[in-house]
Parts: C-alpha cells; sequence; structure tokens
C-alpha cells in the first residue's frame, strides 16, 4: 500500500550482502531515468498549471462563474499541494534512494498525510460540485435561492476540514522504522524505511474503508448525479427551439409574469426554459463538461492505485515470490506516476472546455512572461 517495498521486514540475512539485496529493494536505472523524466514534467506542467489556476480565479473578474470558481480553486489548490509536497520527497527516497529515509518519523508522516488531504479535499470537491451543478439544472429557483458565493466558500470550507478529519489516521498508521538488525540486535540505520507500523488486519480495515470513502462512494455519487443532470439538460435542450422559434415573437417581462400568475407553476424545468434562454443552458452544459471530464480522469488516474493498495493489503507475506514482488516495484512507480498526472492534467481540462477561462488563462501566462522577460538584463 504505502511502501515501495511490500515484504515484511526479517532478519539481516548477514553483511556480506548489499542492502539491496537485504531489503528486496532493486530499481533499475532506466526506470530511475524514465520516472524522474516523468515527474519532472508532471511537477512542472501541474504546478504551473494549478498557480495560473489560482491566479486565474483570484485575480480575474471574467473567469468562471461566482460559485464555480470557488471549485476551480478548491481543486488547483489541493493539485498545488500534493505536488510541491509529495513530487520531491517520492523521487529523491522512493525513486533513486529507497533507504535510508532521509525525512525523519514526522516527514514520514506529514508526507503519507498530505497525500491523503489531497486526495479527499479533491473527490469531495468535485462531489460537491456535482451536487451544485444538479440543483442548478434540475431546480433552478430552489438553487437560486440556497447557492451563493457565501455558501459555495462555507461548504469548501467543511470539505477541507473534513478531509482534514479523515486523513488524519494515515499519520497515525504511518512511520518511520527500521528493517534490518546489525550483529548485536541494534537497529541498522542504513535501514531506516518509511512504512506502515500497524499490523497487517489492522491495515486491512483501514484500506478498505479509506478506497470506500475516498474513491468508490464520492465517485459512484458524483456518476449519478452528472447521469441525473445530464438527462435533464437533454430534455430541456429539446424544449428551447419550441419556446423560441424562428419568427415568433419575443414575449414581454410583463406578459411572463401576466402568464405565471395565470399558469400553476410546473417546476424548475419549465421555470427554467421560460426564463433563461440558450445561453444559460450552453453556460450549465459546459460546467458539466468540464465535471465529467475530471471525473473521467480521477477514474482513469486514481483506480489502479487504489487497485494496488488493495494488492499490497491482501497479498499474503507468503504469497510474495521474486516475479509478483518485481511487478509490484514498478507497478507502484506506475500508479503513483498516474495518480500526480491527475493532478497536473486538471488544468488542461478548464482550458480545453472553457474558452472564457483560457483566454484568461493565456492573458495571466503571456502577462508573466514579459515580467519575466522585462526583468532579464
Amino acid at each position: 500500500m504505502e511502501s515501495s517495498n511490500p515484504r515484511p521486514p526479517r532478519p539481516s540475512p548477514g553483511p556480506a550482502l548489499s542492502l539491496d539485496a537485504r531489503l528486496g529493494v532493486d530499481t533499475r536505472l532506466w526506470a530511475k531515468v524514465l520516472f524522474t523524466a516523468l515527474y519532472a514534467l508532471i511537477f512542472a506542467l501541474g504546478t504551473a498549471g494549478n498557480a495560473l489556476s489560482a491566479h486565474v480565479v483570484l485575480k480575474g473578474r471574467a473567469g468562471p462563474p461566482g460559485r464555480l470558481r470557488y471549485h476551480v480553486l478548491s481543486l488547483a489548490l489541493s493539485g498545488l499541494l500534493l505536488l510541491l509536497v509529495s513530487v520531491p520527497v517520492e523521487l529523491y527516497n522512493f525513486v533513486w534512494f529507497h533507504y535510508p529515509w532521509a525525512f525523519g518519523d514526522l516527514g514520514c508522516r506529514a508526507y503519507y498525510f498530505v497525500r491523503e488531504l489531497c486526495a479527499y479535499t479533491t473527490v469531495l470537491s468535485v462531489a460537491s460540485l456535482s451536487a451544485e451543478r444538479c440543483l442548478a439544472v434540475c431546480q433552478p429557483l430552489r438553487a437560486r435561492r440556497l447557492l451563493s458565493p457565501r455558501r459555495t466558500r462555507r461548504l469548501l470550507s467543511l470539505v477541507w476540514a473534513a478531509s482534514l478529519g479523515l486523513a488524519l489516521p494515515m499519520a497515525i498508521i504511518m512511520g518511520q522504522k527500521y528493517e534490518l538488525e546489525t550483529a548485536d540486535g541494534e537497529p541498522e540505520p542504513a535501514s531506516r524505511v518509511c512504512t506502515v507500523l500497524v499490523s497487517r488486519a489492522t491495515l486491512q480495515v483501514f484500506i478498505q474503508v479509506n478506497v470506500l470513502i475516498s474513491f468508490v462512494l464520492p465517485l459512484a455519487l458524483t456518476a449519478f448525479l452528472n447521469g441525473v443532470t445530464v438527462s435533464h439538460l437533454v430534455a430541456l435542450c429539446s424544449q428551447v427551439p419550441s419556446t423560441s422559434a424562428p419568427g415568433s415573437p419575443t414575449p414581454s417581462h410583463v406578459e411572463l409574469t401576466s402568464e405565471e400568475r395565470r399558469t400553476p407553476p410546473l417546476g424548475g424545468q419549465a421555470s427554467l426554459v421560460r426564463h433563461k434562454d440558450s445561453s444559460r443552458l450552453r453556460r450549465l452544459q459546459h460546467s458539466v463538461q468540464v465535471l465529467r471530464a475530471i471525473v473521467a480522469v480521477y477514474v482513469i488516474c486514481w483506480m489502479p492505485y487504489h487497485v494496488r493498495r488493495l494488492m499490497y493489503c491482501y497479498v499474503s507475506d507468503d504469497g510474495w515470490t521474486g516475479t509478483l514482488y518485481n511487478f509490484y516495484h514498478y507497478f507502484y512507480l506506475v500508479t503513483n506516476t498516474l495518480f500526480y498526472v491527475s493532478s497536473a492534467v486538471t488544468p488542461v481540462l478548464y482550458n480545453v472546455v472553457s474558452s472564457s477561462f483560457r483566454k484568461l488563462f493565456l492573458k495571466a501566462l503571456g502577462s508573466l512572461c514579459r515580467e519575466h522577460h522585462r526583468m532579464e538584463p
């Protein structure tokens, strides 16, 4: 799950063997170079993209609509924090130098805590955005009363607070320990690693709950809400042309008001068709497209990551053959790379789907480039 070396601690086979052989860790040089290049690319693109996304949301008045901008900001900050903290640590102590762990016990716990915090914040932010979009499409009048930028800020503050609480157990079960002992029975300093401290039974329970809460339930809820939203959007789009056919007179605001007094309420859908033109539907469709793309990326990038964690948990100590261990070792690197890709690619999705966001993004990027050019001698 949380270590690139899943084999259980075992007595030192003797000082004649290298630590690689004694700890069972051996990453080929080509793999180190390859994953270093991938991590560097992900880090550069992800930090720049998320930082600029946060800048666009905070500075650009014409950016994403009021409530959506806070969700974009939450996702950008989560991705930025994950990349800044986790990628350098993992590149040093999981790709190049597996031992000794260089950041101490507190650094080990903080590293895994930040990873879990960002994972929970991301999925809960996406789920809350799905709920808001669903309410805005299905019950627009109620959404107008219930949803406001202030309430969205409070909701996302609650998301971050809940994520802090949900990530806290990770800081408890992880820690620094020594895998080997010297001939005198003392811990061997060079075998210091950052790994799981609890029993296998406790670990199995923790992983099952963690995968359920941080992946299965939020994305299942998001997929359900997306399905409901899309079905309502399809129904609304089919109604708009008939209410605004070419050549038909456009009713005035007074006529609409008097018609509302005569006509019993037919629900949020009829109200949306009556009061909002096709541009309103296009904005909703754009936000739903962004959401669906984000969900698809997280499913593709996070599912192998959680499969690998379950594999670490459920393969017995006796089941780790040499072939299986070598597969797991590189599978660990691949799944973690995908995990970070999800944070780096989110700003790209904003730019692909939203033309207004893309214009502001490129404007901010151009402004930074001009400032950098002026600062050069």
